[in-house]
């Protein structure tokens, strides 16, 4: 009879894959353990919890998110310190874990640093631990199984390499078994015991039959040619490095274990690439051309058939000037725009001069021009935003990066000494610092005598909202193969989630022989989606005068207020032909204004939209000169696998 108030493994509708995944996960520990990815309401932490009934006498050691590195891994025992004035080890989490399965719930929120040493403690089997005047090292070994909802953050590709599986948990679309979901759910709330004796003999079977292939997963032999399959499917999926291929056929023994079989099928291998290859999957290398020397024979031709093009084009945007910003309605924003209304005003009495002017039609579009729809279904993967954690000390709110903060609010993640007055004191690590001395410090009535020298402050983290220009390319190249609906749809998708974030966004066009700032920075996703509805697309490209609007952009932001952390997004196939002076090579220009966003330590994301047969390969050159995170738009709208994994490297 089951006893306690868990769900029953076997009551949990539909995740086959997910239930499959834990299985292997829990019958062998060389799978490398388990990541659960997806929404809300999956069964995620549920299955996880509930297989604490199917693995014998192992337990589920919980790592708390607000889990400190003391706690993790061991620290001072401060009891025994004060009584006897000696430092001893006090195990942690880790040391719990050993031997156990070791889940964290809401993975993507640990502190990056803890997750990878606990990978790292369980990949090499030791645990060293170096703080508090200890100096203490033992053996580890434990499962690991991680959840996450990738809405609320996502992991770099080298931490999801270190886990061996991945699986991606959906909702149910079937109305029959979201129906059984719902019945099944109100018969445990109803009366929860009965519940869970109704499964109480399945319950036990699986229990039975994951002990019995524990007992032999390590007995079971890998063939030759297994062997190579494995290592053909992991060639052929573009994965880095070696450890796919290892806890492939050490998932494809699991499998075979649990069909109670002592050698491994093809179908083992293959039933275990789906847990162990998507999010190790990346797209294919380049193809490179044949000759490089007909391609750079070839390149000069591309270029004057492209020159040729452009010098039309300009012959007419002689005749026409740069489309006027669309208006804004200042009530859409929060208080951003306030600031700009003068500039609003000025810009409408621009306005009424140009059309008293000879040339009135200069707010029309020009013969050559277009406005590209947004293509909504884009999909762009949230690695592209992804950006890490905020070494500086900032304030702020938000839900997008983590940060340091000074003030007395968000998570304490450790403790350090005080470079200044100590305005957070750290109480735990205060005592851990005090207890070895005090056998040697004179009573003076105190249970604890603690002086200056133990103080400890605490080390916030708290997360905070971004501000993103978009400094897009609207020249008449991109307006070619649709490629324009792609880019808008990226930077639909990327509003979204700033909306999501609560980030603040603005965006720069250059286009014909200048760029313009249509909309500073703003709180209102709806402007910038509106702008960039609206946004033509026609004549040169002046890159580098695109470049030097978004740094000014950014650089005016940054005396406003130093402690935003501002991102440039931009969005360019980096053919670059016009630049405000006479004379002068266009890529030139734009690779140097590139430098000075480096050297003003703009945090910067690249996406480059060229798809021509041969590539000049500009934008990439200017993602290296600005320092930045380089994406290709092809293959980002491309690999669809990236929707199951969404931070996967490419």
């Amino acid at each position: 009879m089951l006893t306690n108030a868990i769900y029953p493994f076997v009551a949990v509708v539909g995740q086959e894959q997910l239930k499959k995944a834990l299985q292997i996960a829990l019958v062998n520990q060389k799978a490398g353990g388990l990541l659960i990815g997806g929404e809300k309401g999956t069964a995620k932490s549920t299955l996880v919890r509930a297989a604490k009934e199917i693995i014998g006498t192992q337990k589920i050691v919980d790592l708390p998110l607000n889990a400190t590195e003391d706690m993790l891994f061991g620290s001072i025992d401060i009891e025994y310190a004060v009584s006897k004035g000696e430092r001893r080890f006090l195990p942690g989490i880790l040391s719990r874990a050993t031997g156990n399965i070791l889940y964290i719930d809401e993975a993507n929120l640990l502190r990056q640093e803890l997750l990878t040493a606990v990978l790292d403690a369980n990949a090499s089997g030791i645990n060293q631990v170096e703080r508090d005047g200890i100096s203490f090292t033992h053996s580890v070994s434990y499962t690991v199984i991680g959840t996450m909802n990738p809405e609320e953050g996502v992991l770099p590709g080298h931490i999801l390499d270190r886990f061996g599986m991945y699986v991606d948990a959906q909702s149910e679309k079937d109305v029959v078994i979201r129906t059984e979901i719902i019945r099944r759910s109100l018969a445990c709330g109803f009366d929860i015991q009965s519940f869970r004796n109704s499964y109480f003999n399945e319950t036990e079977k699986l229990a039975a039959k994951i002990a019995l292939a524990r007992s032999i997963v390590e007995e079971i032999e890998v063939s030759e040619a297994m062997m190579q399959l494995a290592a053909q499917m992991c060639a052929q999926a573009f994965c880095a490095g070696h450890r796919a291929e290892i806890y492939l056929l050490e998932a494809a023994k699991a499998i075979a274990a649990l069909a109670e079989r002592n050698y491994v099928l093809p179908k083992d291998v293959e039933e275990a690439a789906m847990f162990v290859l998507p999010h190790r999957m990346r797209k294919p290398p380049e193809q490179q051309q044949e000759n490089p020397e007909q391609q750079e024979e070839e390149q000069p031709d591309e270029n004057e058939q492209q020159n040729q093009d452009e010098n039309e084009d300009n012959d007419e945007d002689s005749k026409e000037s740069p489309l006027a910003p669309p208006p804004f309605d200042d009530n859409e924003d929060d208080g951003d725009e306030e600031d700009n209304s003068d500039d609003d005003e000025n810009q409408d009495d621009d306005k009424e001069k140009e059309e008293q002017s000879p040339d009135n039609d200069k707010n029309q579009l020009a013969p050559e021009e277009q406005i590209a729809d947004i293509d909504k279904n884009f999909k762009l993967p949230k690695m592209v935003l992804d950006l890490g954690k905020d070494r500086n000390v900032r304030r702020g709110s938000g839900k997008r990066s983590t940060t340091k903060t000074d003030l007395k609010q968000g998570r304490y993640v450790r403790a350090e000494m005080p470079k200044i007055k100590v305005e957070d004191l750290a109480f735990d690590a205060t005592i851990r610092a005090a207890a070895p001395f005090q056998r040697l410090r004179e009573d003076n009535g105190c249970a604890l005598n603690i002086k200056s020298e133990d103080l400890r402050q605490k080390v916030r983290e708290k997360r905070i909202g971004n501000t993103f220009l978009f400094a897009v390319d609207a020249s008449g190249s991109m307006g070619a193969r649709e490629r324009m609906r792609a880019v808008k749809g990226a930077i639909f998708y990327m509003l979204q989630e700033a909306y999501q974030k609560r980030d603040r966004v603005g965006m720069v066009a250059f286009r014909r022989q200048k760029a313009e700032l249509l909309l500073p920075i703003t709180r209102s996703v709806d402007l910038a989606q509106k702008c960039l509805a609206e946004m033509p697309t026609g004549g040169k490209t002046p890159l580098a005068d695109g470049l030097l609007t978004a740094l000014v952009t950014l650089g005016m932001l940054n005396k406003k207020d130093s402690e935003l952390e501002p991102i440039l997004i931009l969005v360019t196939d980096g053919r670059a032909n016009a630049i405000e002076e006479k004379s002068g090579d266009p890529v030139e220009s734009a690779l140097k204004m590139a430098e000075k966003i480096r050297k003003a330590k703009i945090t910067s994301v690249v996406i480059d939209t060229e798809t021509d047969f041969i590539k000049l390969g500009v934008a990439k050159a200017v993602a290296k000169a600005m320092g930045a995170t380089y994406y290709s738009l092809r293959s980002l709208s491309q690999e669809q696998i990236l929707r199951i994994v969404r931070n996967l490297d490419v």
